[in-house]
C-alpha cells in the first residue's frame, strides 16, 4: 500500500540524523566487500571521507552502485567522488564531519590521498514492526514513491512477483 512520500524521507533523514556509523558495501569484478564507515549527512545525501589506497575507492571508482546498511534499514545509492576536504566547495562538510568524527579526521583527514565520496540514495528498505506485526517499508527516491508491505500477507507475495522489495 501507498504511504506518506515526504514523511517517508522525513523519517530517513531523522534516522541518518542519529546514527552515523554504517556498513558500507561494494563491488567491482563480482568481487564484493564491505566495512564500517563514519557517515555524515544533509539531508537523505551522505558523505564519508576514504582513500585513494583503499579497495573500496578502487571499487566505487570501477561500480558507484553502493549499499549502505544500519539497523533495519537499507539504502541503495550511487556513490561519486567530490574532492577533498581541501576544496572551498566541502569545507561545510568537513566542518560537520570533524564535529560527528573527530577522530577519524584526525587520523585520516589529512593523509595524502584522502577523498570524499557523496552517495545519492536511490531505494531505501526498511523493516519496521506495526503493533507486532512485521512490515517493510520500500521508499524509491527516483520515483518519490514510498510503500508499505504487510509481511504476512498473501498481497505481499504478489507486490514480490512483480518487483524487487
Amino acid at each position: 500500500m501507498q504511504i506518506d512520500y515526504n514523511q517517508a524521507v522525513l523519517e530517513l533523514e531523522e534516522y541518518l540524523n542519529k546514527n552515523k556509523t554504517w556498513v558500507l558495501s561494494t563491488s567491482s569484478n563480482d568481487y564484493v566487500t564491505s566495512r564500517m564507515m563514519s557517515i555524515i549527512n544533509q539531508g537523505v545525501e551522505i558523505y564519508f571521507q576514504t582513500n585513494h589506497c583503499y579497495i573500496k575507492d578502487e571499487q566505487m571508482i570501477n561500480n558507484p552502485n553502493v549499499s549502505l546498511c544500519c539497523g533495519n534499514y537499507s539504502i541503495e545509492g550511487i556513490a561519486i567522488p567530490i574532492g577533498d576536504w581541501k576544496e572551498v566547495a566541502n569545507k561545510e562538510l568537513e566542518e560537520l564531519y570533524k564535529k560527528e568524527h573527530k577522530s577519524s579526521y584526525d587520523f585520516y583527514g589529512a593523509l595524502s590521498g584522502q577523498v570524499v565520496y557523496k552517495v545519492s540514495p536511490k531505494l531505501v528498505k526498511i523493516w519496521k514492526y506495526i503493533e507486532g506485526f512485521p512490515v517493510r517499508e520500500r521508499i524509491d527516491l527516483t520515483l518519490n514513491e514510498a510503500e508499505r508491505y504487510d509481511c504476512g500477507s498473501s498481497e505481499m507475495m504478489i507486490d514480490l512477483n512483480k518487483k524487487k522489495v
